[in-house]
């Protein structure tokens, strides 16, 4: 079985120069944690996750939810830009990459999810889910 077998198609993507803010709100609008950044001709460039944010947000406050720090922490997130955080080098894999290559590399490289590349464009995505899926279908 191929990636593009149980892969998500179209998936949601953003650009670098796309505030925090906006990248939260496409990531919370398709239910995902996670979403490629590609350039205007849909290139891949990188990545940017929830655990970016948490990881490398310099502006992040644990005690965000407390008080009037969820000001500031908006503040920061409508400010900051994708490519402040976003993971630069990304592991992605063609679609035509064996579904069980792809789990493979996801569990040696402690990833949910893995970019599909065909022509160097994005096209899909293939999660820990769709595998599971796969599995059980």
């Amino acid at each position: 079985m191929k990636a593009s077998d149980i892969m998500t198609f179209g998936v949601a993507t953003t650009s670098p120069e796309a505030s925090l803010t906006d990248a939260i709100r496409t990531m919370r609008r398709h239910r995902i944690s996670g979403l490629p950044v590609v350039d205007p001709e849909g290139r891949l460039l990188g990545i940017i996750s929830e655990g970016d944010y948490f990881r490398k947000s310099s502006g992040y406050d644990p005690d965000v939810l407390s008080g009037g720090a969820a000001v500031n922490c908006r503040a920061t997130l409508d400010e900051r830009k994708v490519a402040d955080i976003m993971s630069r080098t990304p592991v992605a894999i063609d679609i035509d990459t064996l579904v069980e290559e792809a789990s493979a590399l996801m569990v040696r490289q402690g990833l949910k999810r893995l970019p599909i590349i065909k022509d160097d464009c994005v096209v899909g995505m293939l999660s820990r889910a769709d595998i599971l899926h796969a599995i059980v279908d």
